[in-house]
Parts: structure tokens; sequence; C-alpha cells
């Protein structure tokens, strides 16, 4: 079962708020920033980490599809 912990890190200039997301599994886990603007509370601030999370999530594998389907053609 896959595990998302989000946490505030700090609060820059112009509103900007970093946060680390962890992402742990059975068996590895992957923690990186994200940085938002302040969206004026913690729920909003929390899904739009967790709306930049996924788009990144969903650039990474269609990158990886690539790169397996690349490799698979050599």
């Amino acid at each position: 079962m896959t595990k998302i912990e989000i946490k505030k890190v700090e609060e820059r200039l112009n509103h900007q708020l970093l946060f680390s997301v962890r992402v742990s599994g059975d068996t590895d886990h992957m923690e990186f920033p994200v940085a938002i603007l302040d969206q004026g509370s913690q729920a909003a601030n929390e899904t739009a980490v967790l709306a930049s999370a996924l788009a990144f999530a969903e650039a990474l594998e269609a990158a990886a599809r690539l790169r397996i389907g690349a490799g698979a053609l050599r």
C-alpha cells in the first residue's frame, strides 16, 4: 500500500510555500520538494501540492514508458 505524507517546510517571499512530499510504498520511498503559491488555507494548499505531485507523477510515468519503449528497440 502506498502512503503520501505532506509537510510544510518553509514560507518564502511572495506568498510562496515549500512542502516536502514523501511517498512510501511497500519496499521503497521517494521524497521531493513542491513549491506553491499560498492558496489561503491548509486544505487548499494541500490540494495544490497533491495536484502538483500528481502532474509530476504523470509526467514521470510518460517519460519512463518512453524510455522503456526506446530500450526495447535497441
